[in-house]
This record gives C-alpha cells, structure tokens and sequence, in this order.
C-alpha cells in the first residue's frame, strides 16, 4: 500500500492505460478521480473501483477546454480534500498516421490540443491546487515517439516531443512548491482504441520487428513505473521519463 492516504487524479481514466492505471493505483490505496471525455466508460472504471472498497469517482472532463479543467480540479478538491497526485494521462494518437506533406492545419492543431494543451491545462489547474497543498507528484504519459519518429507520425511526435520538455521545465519551476514532475513513456500498447490498427498484419509485424522483446505491451505492464514515479520511492526523482517500450528506442 505505497500510496496509502494519497488523493488521485486520472484524466483518460476510461482508457486502456488510464483505466490500469486508475486501479493500480486504487491498488495501493490511494483514493481516485477519475476523468475522461466519455462518461459512461469513466464511471464504469470508477464504480468497478468503489465496488472493490476503494474511494473513487468518475465524471466527464473535456481536458482540452480550460473551464472544464478548472471545474474538475475544484471538485476533486471538495470530494477529496485535497490533490497529492495527478496523473495528466489523456490523450493519444489513435493512429492518425498521416504523412507530412497530406497534414494538414486543423488536424495538426487538434493534435497538438489533445496532447500537449491538455498536459498544460491540468498541471496548471492541478498543480495550483497541489502547491496549496504543500506539494505531490505529477505522472504525465508520453510517448516513445517523444524520442523517435515513425513515418506519417510527425504531428503526434511534435506533441509528445512537447511534453518532454514541458515535463522539464515543469520539474524546474515547480520544486519550489513541493511538486515533482516525471512523465512515463509507453511503447506500443494495446488498448480499445487502437486495437484496429494493431490487429494490421503490417502494422503488427513492423512493430514486432522494433521491439526487442518481441510483443505489443498490455496497459497494465504500464502502471509500475506510474505507481513508482507518484509515491515516496521516487522522492529524489523530477525531470524524468521512464520509457516502458519493450526496448523499441535502443534500436
């Protein structure tokens, strides 16, 4: 029960990796909000945690618009007391792969909005409310294309890329108030959005040929390095990025 006495927030908690992850860290005891665009799906996640005798709630959280955030981020506060943990875990690529010369503006731009303005919106939100606080942790997901490239994948890569190094500068501006900020990279995840696209003979052996260990992960190989980067284990840890890619950028 590392986490024990700890409040929780998962935005994308309806999700295959926000969903794992919202139960690992119900796991080890910490109370959860769980957020996600789709309502039904995220307090289906959360009812399926209070069932088992955690404290969790779910509602509807539109990440990319500010007023939403800001609600949220006040209604976590109230039915909690207070935030000592925010994992800003929604967004994704869908397999949007485009190449670069047929992207076009809108779609780079909602792109961008679902991954890098919506991590900007919830530390923000979140944050101010985890500096009154007296401080917490923040778990942001990325990407493993935050540090390579795929073909037809630059819009997703300029995003995740983004949020590296906003994970850094977050790391930095915010020790003074007690706040540490790391993010977890996954590799190639099956989850219910992207099943379609995995399950492509192309798609499936192209990534089976770059991942050293051979497979597509599941969501819940993701949570270990979550529940490490937001307990006390990781005190010392901010600025990072543990990457959970089956070894799929040391090649």
């Amino acid at each position: 029960m590392r986490l024990e006495g700890k409040r929780a927030v998962v935005t994308g908690a309806a999700g295959g990796i926000g969903s794992a992850i919202a139960r690992g860290l119900a796991d080890e005891g910490a109370a959860v909000a769980c957020l996600d665009l789709h309502e039904a799906g995220v307090q289906e996640v959360a009812g399926s945690l209070s069932a088992v005798g955690a404290r969790a709630w779910g509602w509807r959280c539109d990440v990319t618009d500010p007023a939403d955030v800001d609600a949220a981020a006040a209604r976590s506060v109230e039915l909690m007391g207070g935030i000592d943990i925010l994992c800003a875990n929604a967004g994704g690529s869908q397999g949007e792969m485009i190449p670069f010369l047929d992207l076009d503006l809108d779609t780079f731009r909602r792109m961008i909005e679902r991954n890098l303005t919506s991590v900007f919106l919830c530390c923000s939100a979140f944050g101010r409310q985890m500096a009154k606080d007296g401080g917490g942790a923040i778990v942001v997901t990325s990407s493993q294309l935050a540090e390579i490239v795929r073909p037809g994948m630059g819009h997703y890569a300029a995003a995740k890329g983004g949020v590296k190094q906003l994970v850094k500068a977050m790391a930095v501006d915010l020790s003074p108030v007690g706040i540490r900020v790391n993010a977890m990279a996954p590799g190639p995840t099956l989850t219910p959005g992207n099943k379609e696209m995995f399950e492509r003979p192309e798609v499936r052996e192209a990534n089976l040929r770059t991942i050293p260990l051979g497979r597509i992960a599941e969501p819940d190989e993701m949570v270990g390095a979550v529940i490490y980067l937001a307990s006390d284990e990781a005190t010392f840890t901010t600025g990072a990025t543990i990457l959970v890619d089956g070894g799929y950028t040391i090649l």
